[in-house]
């Protein structure tokens, strides 16, 4: 079982909306010593063309305003907040209950309760700054706070203008490999990450410092080919790797309401004290069909991973091991969403020990689009 609610969030429109109406309402009031307001329905209809002509003049559309007093700060409070990033935070965490030892029978990143005990477990907290910094950025900034103190997952800046379809993203981001692991926790479908990807790719998500350069090609169809050099740890491990990556996704549009979405990822990750490369390969697909009339629709993905260990690595961990997963999710509703997966993972040590299958039913209720 897993909740995951979102707190707040500036960002969205109706937010932004009643701040601004806020602001500008406080703003109406006046100084002291003013004339007493209109009484009534007039007074309504006094306040509410004042608060359009407010709006107006700072969006550019109305008449020219005059020149406005200025603050402790310089500027008026409403430009002041109108210059303030988008803030969210997204909260986390869940009650577990297992019938057996899962963390000591299937090793896993994902938290889990001891043996038949009913626990329960905060995961994370992360906070979200983002903003467009001028004409040419934007900056993402993403914070996570756990049991075990606070990390920046993501922070980086991306290019608004460069010329032929390129966009450069420069920071601590997550890896563009697969379509899972470029995703927060939040925002996934299913409580957890499946086993293949958390063992085979990274137990936390493969990331780190870094560039990625897009290129979006000049197609009918969208097609994008990112190139990256980061600085990421694989699974199960602490220390960084030298990596370079590539990955190429595509997305169809196969009839309304129909996308078809298909992606090949490659990294290869510098082994550290020999001389050895740890190749990561990925394909996934995404199949969404959904309803123009309403929020129903169905969606079905997999990934398929493989990890190749070569030069001169360790003859126990070496060979081409695979693992991967297929779910569907049925959105029934606004409010109420089904969904399964089935997922195969290779064990750790050698290629054969502890190999698991596993099934997962999903059931979700939304009260609302901030709450799940």
């Amino acid at each position: 079982m897993t909740l995951v609610a979102r707190l707040a969030r500036r960002g969205d429109s109706h937010m932004n909306w009643l701040i601004l109406a806020g602001a500008l309402a406080a703003g109406a009031a006046g100084p002291p010593g003013a004339a007493p307001p209109v009484a009534g329905d007039e007074q309504k209809q006094a306040e509410s063309r004042k608060l359009e002509d407010e709006i107006a003049r700072q969006l550019g559309t109305g008449a020219a305003p005059a020149a406005p007093a200025q603050g402790a700060a310089g500027g008026t409070a409403l430009g002041r907040l109108l210059l303030l990033p988008d803030i969210s935070a997204v909260g986390r965490g869940g009650v577990f209950w297992n019938r057996l030892d899962a963390g000591g029978l299937s090793p896993r990143a994902a938290p889990a309760a001891p043996p038949g005990k009913l626990q329960p477990i905060f995961e994370e907290m992360e906070l979200a700054l983002q903003a467009v910094v001028d004409p040419f950025a934007r900056a993402d900034i993403f914070i996570a706070f756990g049991a075990e103190g606070a990390e920046v997952e993501e922070a980086y800046l991306t290019t608004l203008a460069l010329p032929a379809g390129l966009q450069l993203r420069g920071g601590t981001l997550f890896a563009p490999f697969g379509r899972l692991n470029q995703q927060h926790p939040h925002a996934w479908d299913f409580a957890d990450a499946p086993l293949a990807m958390a063992r085979l790719v990274a137990a936390d998500g493969l990331k780190g410092p870094g560039a990625d350069l897009a290129w979006l090609a000049p197609l009918p169809w969208f097609a994008e080919l990112h190139l990256a050099y980061q600085e990421t740890t694989p699974a199960f491990e602490a220390e960084g790797r030298r990596t370079g990556l590539a990955r190429l996704v595509q997305y169809l549009d196969l009839a309304e309401g129909a996308t078809l979405g298909a992606g090949l990822s490659a990294a290869r990750l510098e082994e550290a004290g020999r001389r050895a490369w740890r190749d990561l390969y990925g394909a996934d697909l995404l199949l969404r069909i959904r309803d123009p009339a309403s929020r129903a629709h169905v969606l079905v993905q997999g990934e398929l991973f493989a990890r190749r260990l070569s030069g001169q690595a360790d003859p126990a961990t070496g060979g081409t091991r695979l693992g991967g997963y297929a779910q569907v999710l049925w959105r029934m509703s606004r409010a109420w969403a089904l969904g399964a997966r089935w997922e195969s993972a290779p064990g750790e040590g050698t290629p054969l020990a502890g190999a698991e299958n596993r099934v997962t039913a999903l059931a979700a209720f939304l009260p609302s689009e901030f709450l799940r």
